[in-house]
């Protein structure tokens, strides 16, 4: 008698990543240097406040210019990290499967003479119904029925 066998593999490849974004603000002072024309050497700067009061500074150490920022603030560094890490298969996870192909049948039929007998195997469609369990992350029990009343019992190794 021949008998169907199937052989099942699965391989799972899970992986859990997360990815991260990391912003550096960099904050930059640009000093801006002009040189004293030549018509301001030796002149002050005065300024007059809004009580009345004054004050005066040398035009070679300081100078007018438009409210204007004279800071550069650059955000130029930004990382993206991406960790993938392999999560482990959970254990005690189900497995059904439906199974189907051809082979030997449960019906023999026999013809009988006065000197031989003979055994005639019918072969056809065969279908099956499977369990499996998964006990540990690489170790799996089972168990399978096919309509050709064949029973069976399965151990498996996930790799």
């Amino acid at each position: 008698m021949k008998t169907l066998l199937l052989l099942l593999l699965a391989t799972n490849a899970m992986a859990d990543c997360q990815t991260t974004i990391d912003t550096e603000m960099v904050t930059a002072t640009t000093v801006i240097t002009t040189d004293v024309p030549a018509h301001l050497k030796g002149a002050t700067i005065t300024i007059r406040l809004a009580n009345g009061k004054e004050s005066s500074v040398p035009a070679e150490l300081f100078k007018v210019v438009p409210r204007k920022r004279q800071e550069v603030v650059l955000e130029k560094t930004q990382n993206v990290n991406t960790v993938c890490t392999n999560t482990e298969i959970a254990t005690n996870k189900n497995r059904v499967s439906a199974l189907g192909g051809y082979g030997s049948r449960n019906k023999l039929a026999t013809s009988t003479t006065s000197t031989t007998v003979e055994v005639e195997n019918s072969r056809g469609l065969v279908g099956g119904l499977q369990y499996q369990r998964l006990i540990t992350d690489e170790l799996s029990i089972g168990a399978q029925a096919q309509t050709n009343k064949t029973g069976l019992l399965l151990i498996g190794l996930d790799f």
